[in-house]
Order: structure tokens, then sequence, then C-alpha cells
């Protein structure tokens, strides 16, 4: 046999595994893509594993849909986040769903490795700008701080469809919870 055919025969099924590991590798329980810098970011790591450490999202709302795509359910499910709501207002929502912030904030992880509960609240003007961001605390670790700080800039930076109180937008907050 030739080395040429060796290597083939050796080559084909390591890609069609490496394939299908990637694949499958990609998405987690609730489809947040992972890292594209699953390697890059090793060497930042502090000691323990090399796994990566993953968010968790315990909620039937779809992170990849909008505020109007949401069944009723789903929405009275947000809505219970908030104490008291009238009926007919809606709250603040990324405007292109959950995915985005959770997609960053995963980033964010990947390098910083904190821990704790994300415990945060975006007040949301009417024109959908977040004005400010409290942190509720939870968040603990060698890099909490930083952690803290870069989820307060994720919720700031994101385009929010803003609150509706009584058929007009208003200011409302949107609070943001997520165990690492």
């Amino acid at each position: 046999m030739k080395i040429g055919t060796l290597l083939i025969c050796v080559a084909a099924p390591l890609l069609v595994c490496g394939t299908a590991q990637a694949q499958m590798m990609g998405k987690t329980e609730h489809g947040i893509p992972d890292a594209p810098t699953l390697l890059t970011n090793v060497k930042t790591q502090s000691t323990g594993t090399l796994l990566k450490k993953r968010l968790r999202w315990t909620s039937s709302i779809p992170l990849n849909k909008t505020y109007e795509e949401l069944t009723p359910e789903q929405k009275a499910e947000f809505r219970s986040l908030y104490e008291s709501i009238k009926e007919g207002d809606e709250p603040p929502y990324p405007v292109k769903g959950m995915k985005p912030l959770f997609s960053a904030i995963q980033q964010g992880q990947d390098i910083m490795q904190a821990r704790g509960q994300l415990d945060f609240v975006a007040t949301v003007g009417p024109d959908g700008k977040a004005t400010h961001v409290d942190s509720l605390g939870g968040v603990t670790g060698v890099n909490a701080r930083e952690m803290s700080e870069y989820v307060a800039s994720v919720l700031m930076m994101a385009k929010y469809k803003p609150a509706v109180c009584d058929g007009q937008p208003c200011t409302m907050q949107f609070p943001f919870k997520l165990k690492l």
C-alpha cells in the first residue's frame, strides 16, 4: 500500500468523525452555539479542567425568538418576572431575542470563568435603549468584577423592543438572570 493511500485511509475517517463531533459540539440544549474560540482561550484558563463552562438557562422561553414570536404562554412566563404589570402592557425585550445576549456573555465566560448567578436589571427607555444597568450581585471568582462589568456592558449595548404602558412606549426594567 502506498503512503498516500494510507494517509487517505486514516485521514478520511478522522475528518468525518471530527465534522460530526463539531456539529454535535456546536449546539447546546437551547441552541446556543459554542464560541468559535474553543482552543484559543486555553491559556487564559487557570487550573482545573480544559472543558468549557456552560451557561444555564432554566426557562421554556426560546432564546432565538423575538417577543412577537413568543407564544401567549411564553409571554406570560416572561411577564411573571414582574411583580405588577397591567393586562395589555408589555415588558421590554431584546429586539433579536435572548440568543445574542447569551452568545456574547458565553464568550466572556469562556475567558473569565466566573461563577454564580447573574442577576441584573437594565432600565430600558421608551426608545428601546438601556439607560443604566444594576447588578444585584451573585457573581464570584477571580474575575467576578470584570464579568459583572462585561455583562452590564452587553445589556447596555443591546437593542430592546420598548415596554408598552397604556398603549405607549414607556420606561421599564428588564430583568436578566443566568447561572454561570
